[in-house]
């Protein structure tokens, strides 16, 4: 009996003990809710320090680019960028190509050639071995000339440079052919004149089956016989829309009534190549630009008559005429009609 009475007291009193130290060991509500809200304002400091140092404006507006833990690096805004440009390379000065520059042989050589290759398609009149009037600069045609001239001479007052080139003493008495281009302000080549040479192929035949019937055909000559036994004829034909002329001067023959000039083809002046050269003078200008004779004939104080003044002929019938290879290229005209008053 005593034993049953003994083990009830026994577990309640070892369940008493067991509550209170329970109870010591635990802490107590308020005690939990402190650590809570400890925990709790650490975490709300962060997050409204976090924001606060996001919020911040800078002084300078840097827009928003990816970031990483090194430095920041800057953007395109905070330094502008140029725009893309191409490298820039040396440009070329206007420097004319130099041509090397010929022996004496070999540059009378080339003057003779190119007056052979005056039917050139590629440089008919009015252009003059390379050079046109109205078109070529004449910086851009020296270098060529250089390579084979004698000398060229500038003739600043007159805007002017004439170029001497060599040639054989039967081509020219003097043994040079001078050819003088005239330019304009901005040095644009506006005429060309060139001296009259002993060498076939200019004929008056020939270069009217070429250029076709002159604008305007003018004559000069004389009644009777010159000092000398010679009697000068002066044919001056005239392509005014294509910037053309040719000036020749043959010994006539004359009769009392009649003063007769022929232009015969492929023939040279043998006895007075110095006086008669078989070639014409030719002076050449802008194409459409209207010359007088007296600025194409160039000898002050000559006077030239219109064609049809001193013969039958017209420039229609002078071309008829003389581009017939059945016809002799000659022009009669009434001696009476040249006697000065």
């Amino acid at each position: 009996m005593f034993k049953n009475q003994f083990n009830p007291i026994k577990i309640i009193l070892s369940g008493t003990c067991m509550c209170l130290l329970l109870m010591g060991c635990q802490p107590t509500v308020n005690q939990g809710i402190e650590v809570a809200l400890t925990t709790e304002t650490i975490v709300s400091e962060q997050e409204a320090a976090l924001q606060n140092a996001v919020t911040i404006v800078p002084t300078r507006s840097i827009p928003q680019t990816a970031t990483s833990n090194s430095m920041p690096t800057p953007t395109a805004a905070s330094s502008p960028t140029p725009l893309p440009t191409q490298t820039p390379f040396p440009t070329a000065t206007v420097t004319p190509t130099p041509w090397p520059t010929l022996s004496p042989d070999e540059a009378a050589d080339k003057v003779l050639a190119l007056l052979a290759d005056n039917q050139n398609p590629d440089c008919l009149l009015p252009c003059w071995w390379e050079a046109t009037p109205g078109q070529t600069y004449w910086q851009d045609i020296e270098p060529f000339l250089s390579s084979f001239v004698l000398e060229i001479e500038p003739v600043p007052e007159r805007s002017m440079y004439v170029a001497m080139f060599p040639v054989g003493e039967s081509i020219n008495y003097r043994e040079k052919l001078n050819v003088a281009y005239k330019t304009n302000a901005v040095g644009v080549i506006t005429d060309i004149n060139v001296a009259s040479v002993n060498t076939a192929g200019y004929d008056p035949r020939t270069m009217m089956t070429l250029y076709g019937v002159p604008d305007e055909v003018w004559l000069k000559t004389f009644s009777e016989m010159l000092p000398g036994e010679v009697l000068p004829f002066q044919l001056i034909i005239v392509y005014q829309e294509q910037g053309i002329s040719f000036r020749y001067y043959v010994d006539a023959s004359g009769t009392d009534e009649t003063v007769t000039a022929c232009f015969e083809s492929g023939v040279v002046e043998i006895e007075r190549p110095d006086l008669f050269p078989a070639g014409p003078r030719i002076y050449l200008w802008e194409p459409g630009q209207y010359k007088t004779i007296d600025v194409i004939a160039n000898i002050p104080g000559e006077r030239y008559f219109p064609l049809e003044e001193k013969t039958d002929l017209t420039p229609q019938a002078l071309y008829e005429k003389f581009t017939d290879p059945n016809k002799q290229p000659c022009i009669d005209t009434p001696a009476d009609l040249w006697i000065d008053p």
